[in-house]
């Protein structure tokens, strides 16, 4: 078990020596959204890799189509075949289900998250998986559609326990986003349980 915080653009001056001091074992790192590569990618990955930190990717998901969701797992291994050499990051590539455009389409969004995830394993990506809140994860996907072996990160904040792991034994449960707020130098960061 380990700390590790997940971060993006919005997380400008990470003080680093900070976030290694306090015992930070690993970070994930937002990819980008759409077709962007979030604005920080780049310099986020060189100083976790600086301050010798495991790290692993995020794309926040916007796909309401299984062809959109295959189209975002494409733009996800273009960018790391250019950015990361197409090696598969150590703490996972992690697919961010929480955006109200995934429902457009009125199809469950269970089903664009397993074609993106299907997608890159077919890429021989092997560590990929959903994050989502423990709202979505227990009332808006549909967690029979989904494989069992697909790891999965849930947010829930305010709890002294994974809720979504103790409710759910049979599903990998490989992270925890018990806050938005946790106080590393002079930022407040999320912060995970990574188990």
């Amino acid at each position: 078990m380990m700390k590790v915080i997940d971060i993006s653009a919005w997380q400008e001056n990470i003080d680093w020596k900070a976030v290694k001091d306090i015992g930070i074992g690993g970070v994930i790192i937002k990819i980008g959204e759409k077709t962007h590569l979030d604005d920080m990618f780049i310099t986020h990955v060189n100083n976790a890799v600086t301050y010798n930190l495991p790290y692993g990717i995020y794309y926040y998901a916007h796909a309401s189509t299984i062809d959109e969701a295959i189209t975002e797992a494409n733009w996800v291994d273009k960018q790391i075949k250019t950015y990361l050499n197409g090696k598969n990051p150590e703490l996972g590539i992690w697919y961010d289900a929480e955006d109200e455009s995934m429902f457009k389409n009125n199809i469950n969004v269970a089903y664009m998250i397993g074609n993106f995830i299907n997608r890159l394993n077919e890429l021989n990506y092997n560590y990929v998986g959903l994050y989502s809140s423990y709202n979505w994860l227990t009332n808006i996907i549909d967690l029979n559609l989904l494989a069992d072996y697909i790891p999965i990160w849930t947010a829930q904040y305010g709890y002294h326990e994974n809720s979504f792991a103790i409710e759910n034994p049979n599903r990998i449960c490989r992270l925890w986003q018990y806050t938005d707020s946790e106080q590393i130098g002079d930022m407040q960061l999320d912060c995970n349980i990574y188990y």
